[in-house]
């Protein structure tokens, strides 16, 4: 079936990817990890101790968002050439922008019901993770957390994977598309863990994160926004 290719920008996929990176669950959970790391974990001065936990988590939050990206890369491929194509791009566009508007909707209007954010089980689960910290908890965390904070992460990754996967690039290409898009993601992670890492008070970094809250969902709904009307309009 025919299909409207569409041009990849590999600067809009760098600052789709950074938006991404910044999103509040990701943010929030990564500073709340090493905050405990730092206060209970009782090796608050070996920095090496912290940031090969710290880096195990990332790696592990990488692989994952990886792996879920191609599945949906896969998804996108297969409807976009089925009969659905042609409402498809609809759907895709529709739910981004809506999710856009919810995310928006937190900036103003926070006790208003529906939120993209991860759910209190989620919570639960990893914070009694927590207290077992090693290398293969923190990469289970890593994973967890990427899986429970789905509704917050992943509607611009969905985005991004339907129009890469409308881009009639070879395979190689597309993994080389995805293994950048994953990296920059991780880059804040990375910023806040040399950050704590060299000794930034988890105090601070908590009220910068209470402080920044609401630009980063309001980046990350305008952002859901344009995406979803470039996936309609195209």
């Amino acid at each position: 079936m025919e299909f409207n290719k569409m041009q990849i920008s590999l600067p809009i996929l760098t600052i789709t990817a950074l938006t991404n990176g910044i999103n509040p669950c990701g943010i929030g959970m990564m500073i709340t990890f090493l905050g405990y790391l730092l206060v209970f974990g009782g090796r608050s001065k070996e920095n090496k101790w912290i940031y090969k936990i710290g880096f195990t988590y990332v790696l592990s939050t990488f692989v994952t968002y990886l792996l879920l990206g191609l599945v949906f890369y896969s998804a996108a491929f297969y409807f976009q050439r089925s009969w659905f194509a042609g409402i498809f791009k609809y759907v895709i566009g529709g739910a981004l922008a809506l999710a856009g508007l919810i995310q928006l909707k937190d900036v103003f209007w926070q006790d208003l019901p529906i939120h993209l954010r991860m759910p209190k089980i989620g919570f639960e689960k990893i914070n009694r993770l927590m207290a077992k910290t090693s290398v293969g908890v923190a990469a289970l965390i890593g994973i967890l957390t990427t899986i429970f904070a789905t509704p917050c992460m992943m509607p611009l990754y969905i985005g991004t994977t339907a129009v890469i996967a409308r881009s009639g690039l070879p395979w190689y290409q597309v993994l080389s598309l995805f293994l950048y898009y994953n990296l920059i993601f991780i880059l804040p992670l990375v910023l806040i863990l040399v950050v704590m890492g060299e000794g930034k008070q988890v105090v601070d970094m908590k009220e910068w994160e209470h402080k920044n809250t609401k630009w980063m969902r309001f980046i990350l709904g305008a952002a859901l926004i344009i995406v979803g009307y470039l996936i309609v309009s195209k």
